[in-house]
């Protein structure tokens, strides 16, 4: 009873949050953002330190970005997560036929000739522009698809979360157990999306250490596995803010390893894909989660011994 409560308060507020124009909604997040970047000393600093050591002084890059520069940067990311609170209450009031209106795809073609094989598609996805609202995108492109997330602990926002994210047609699939159930998809030929950018426990997850912008970081290796696996296609797509429309892009195919080497060929793949995500992050550094301890976990193999 106390769920269903907050879930309706939550739903309430959401709709509220919709009718605010999305000039103004604009305006809001981008003042909530500054305060955030102001207030919030623990993410500020990890935030700062993430573009010092990818993009900024303390990195590899032959141009990197001077201290001001990486302030500025940090200051647009704050304020492009605060903005998607506005934009996710203008999405939940957001009717089916006005999808066309905001939200274009580019790059159908990649995402064709990789389903044209006969068999289903891995579509891998980065924390990357406004990505609760990839379905809404997804649903433009007439392919059935589903999505794999990791369930919240928060039953009502579960709840709510799960209610927009589905709005559109597409399916949440809870990363536990998923296995055969996204065998089964693929096998369909359905569209399977999954994010791969996010930090993993390399001993619970058996995650594995690749580059990510210049850095090893450790990485799932469960889309490679699948993949080697199955044999099915992998196709990065990501969704950026351009204006006040959302852009969906598909890149082309990334051709699946396959030396033999069962874990050499995990490894090489799983850095294939993680620079895929990494060369769109480094187009788009404002649109990129980068409050998200993505190093956490070091390789500990790699460093000197004493």
């Amino acid at each position: 009873m106390k769920d269903d409560i907050i879930y309706h308060i939550l739903t309430m507020i959401m709709n509220l949050i919709g009718l605010i124009p999305r000039k103004i909604g604009k305006f809001l997040g981008d003042i909530l953002g500054l305060i955030w970047f102001k207030i919030d000393k623990r993410h500020r600093e990890l935030t700062l330190e993430n573009i010092c050591l990818s993009l900024g002084r303390k990195s590899n890059n032959l141009v990197k970005l001077k201290e001001h520069q990486e302030q500025i940067l940090a200051k647009k990311i704050f304020k492009n997560i605060a903005g998607m609170l506005f934009e996710l209450g203008w999405g939940y009031r957001l009717k089916r036929e006005d999808i066309p209106k905001y939200f274009k795809v580019k790059g159908l073609e990649n995402i064709k000739n990789a389903h044209d094989k006969g068999r289903g598609v891995l579509v891998i996805i980065g924390h990357i522009g406004n990505w609760e609202l990839l379905a809404a995108s997804i649903a433009t492109i007439g392919y059935k698809n589903s999505i794999l997330y990791r369930k919240l602990d928060f039953a009502p926002l579960e709840r709510l979360i799960l209610e927009m994210r589905q709005k559109y047609g597409t399916v949440l699939i809870p990363l536990k157990g998923a296995s055969r159930k996204v065998d089964q998809l693929l096998a369909s030929g359905e569209l399977v999306g999954t994010l791969i950018d996010q930090s993993m426990d390399p001993w619970w997850y058996k995650g594995v250490f690749v580059e990510f912008l210049g850095r090893p970081a450790c990485t799932n290796s469960g889309v490679a596995s699948l993949v080697l696996r199955t044999g099915n296609a992998v196709v990065p797509a990501y969704t950026v803010r351009e204006g006040f429309n959302h852009v969906m892009y598909f890149e082309p195919e990334i051709p699946t390893v396959c030396t033999g080497d069962t874990i050499n060929d995990i490894e090489i793949n799983t850095q294939n894909y993680t620079s895929a995500i990494e060369s769109i992050v480094r187009r788009y550094p404002d649109q990129w989660f980068w409050i998200h301890n993505r190093w956490k976990f070091k390789n500990y193999s790699l460093l000197p011994k004493k």
